[in-house]
Formats: C-alpha cells, structure tokens, sequence
C-alpha cells in the first residue's frame, strides 16, 4: 500500500514536461524531456553501455562497483545502487528510483523478464524505453540510442566505428582462417572449472567472432548458462586450449593430476579471462566483449592480427574509458 500511494502521487505531482517522441526497439512511442541527463538502466549490459558512452549520464547502479573498477567509471562510482532485472527473480528497487527520479528508464526487453514488468515499472511516472540487447551488435542501436537522447552524436558515432570494426575481423580473416585448422576450446566457468556454455549461449558470443570452435557438442537447458559438464566429458572433448573464468582454476588444472591427460594442459595452453576492469567474456555481457574478441584472435591465431594486443587494449581503454567527446 505504501508503495502504490509513493506511485500515485508521483503520477500526480512529479510529471516532467514532454517535448519530444522516441520510437523504442519494440515499436513504442515513448514521450521524453527534451533534455537528457539521468538515466537509469534496469540491467547491468544496458548499464555498462551507458557506462561506456558517459559515464556522468547514470542516474543509479543494479550492483555497486569494486575498488579496483571504480577508476574507470568516473561519475558513476558514487552513484546510488538501485538494484535492477537480473533474471532469477531479481528486481529493482521503486523507493530508490522513486528518489532519484532518472529522465528515462531502460529496460532489455525480453531476455531478463523485464517486459512483465513494464506495467508496474510505469507507474513510477518516468518515461521507459525498452532495448533490444541479443546480441553484440545491439551495441550500434544502444549507441545510436544514446547519441538521440543526449544530441551527442559525435561520441556514438565513434563508439559504433570501433564496434562495427571488431565485428568485420573475423571475415576479414577468413581467407587466412580457411587455410589452417580451426582451434578448439574448452570454456571453463566455475571454480572447478566443470561448468561451461553450449552453443547458441548468449554468454559465448564473443567466440563466435574469434574464428575458433567449440569443443564441447552440448545444448543449453536455460539462457543462465553455466551448465554443469563432467569431466568425462571434456576429456572426450580434448581441446587445444582451456579459457578459464576463474583465475584460480587455471592454476590449478595444471597440476590436478585428473586434468593432465588433455592436450590443453599438456602444451600449457591454458588462459585466463582477463577482467579488468570488467569481464572480456560475459558477467555482465557488456561492452568489453568487443575487447574480449580481439583478445581471443590474439590468443587463438597469435599471427593474424597487426599490431600487439597491448597497443589494441591501450586504444580501447582510450576510447571507453578516456575523457568523454
């Protein structure tokens, strides 16, 4: 009851004046202040986009940041936590975003459960647009979103070079690619590294673009990811190289005795994800996947790319994470 009497008298007196109309990814006209400068993004992918576009533009946080990332993130370290869709029954706290009060909300349509929500979500009387983000490529329409919202075209327009330009590598490559084998990996999540991701996981994305392959013949039981593989299993599976999430079981697996028989571990081909300041690979799925393909060509076909992944990884942080255009 508390709740709902917060959303009527939001309704009735907290209406911002509307000056113009965004057509959202799912076709809704969305009336929105003609100037835009919070916005609160329900789930941590839309949040790390927004994060990379400017990071002075978040009006609240799903989940706080860890030391370590907090120099990246400029204005958006001391940002309130607002909670947010994170699948698994998670949702954002209303009083909060009540208090804050963000321009626009931003809602990933479908993949986290948000759109049941949407109904309940308007009633806080703040304009929600909800997005498309299936897949790396949605990265251009969020860009592009966020140049109309804020007249910083110039910023998305960079933004979207660079991800267009990740995105085409791997068929620039194929003629080199079609030449040789392709590497097999083995994606170890977990602290024992038997959890994994099947193919067509959103989560296994980025490896899609590094021109390597699977080794696992598995199928998704749910868009979580994580599923459990024994060890028979990846035995059978013998990749030539295990990424690994966790730091802590790509040092171990080099002498778990039960692991020794793979080639993987033989040759010591054996990598970690890196994850400062956030996950290349997924957890949250964000824009530093563009960062993580580039880092699995290095990784995968040392030879194929120009230039050292240490000069690529200095012009990324440049462009993410640098002074704002």
């Amino acid at each position: 009851m508390k709740l709902l009497a917060l959303f009527t008298a939001l309704l009735l007196t907290g209406t911002i004046a509307q000056a113009r109309i965004i057509i959202d990814d799912y076709g809704r006209s969305v009336q929105l202040p003609d100037k835009v400068t919070k916005i609160y993004a329900a789930s941590p992918p839309l949040t790390m986009s927004l994060l990379a576009f400017d990071p002075s533009l978040v009006a609240a946080l799903n989940t706080p940041f860890k030391e370590e990332q907090k120099p990246f993130v400029g204005a958006a370290a001391s940002k309130p936590v607002a909670g947010g869709y994170f699948g698994q029954g998670q949702t954002p706290n209303f009083e909060n975003l009540a208090a804050i009060r963000p321009d626009v909300i931003l809602m990933w349509g479908k993949a986290t459960g948000a759109e049941s929500q949407l109904k309940k979500i308007t009633m806080l009387g703040i304009p929600v647009l909800m997005i498309h983000n299936e897949s790396i490529n949605d990265l251009i329409t969020q860009f592009q979103l966020y140049g109309k919202l804020t007249g910083n075209m110039k910023r998305a327009q960079d933004l979207i070079i660079y991800t267009r330009e990740t995105l085409g590598l791997i068929q620039s490559l194929q003629g080199q690619l079609d030449q040789r084998k392709n590497v097999r990996y083995y994606f170890a999540e977990s602290l024992d590294g038997l959890s994994s991701e099947c193919t067509g996981s959103f989560h296994l994305e980025p490896f899609t673009y590094s021109g390597a392959k699977n080794a696992l013949n598995c199928t998704m039981s749910s868009n979580y990811g994580m599923e459990k593989i024994s060890l028979e299993t990846i035995l059978l599976a013998d990749p030539d190289v295990i990424i690994a999430m966790e730091d802590a079981f790509a040092a171990s697996v080099r002498s778990n005795p039960q692991w020794q028989s793979l080639r993987a571990v033989k040759t010591g081909h054996i990598l970690s994800v890196p994850s400062l300041p956030f996950n290349y690979i997924t957890r949250p799925p964000s824009f530093m996947r563009l960062m993580g393909i580039r880092w699995l060509i290095h990784s995968f076909y040392p030879d194929l790319l120009p230039g050292s992944l240490e000069k690529e990884t200095q012009r990324f942080t440049k462009l993410f994470f640098g002074k704002q255009s």
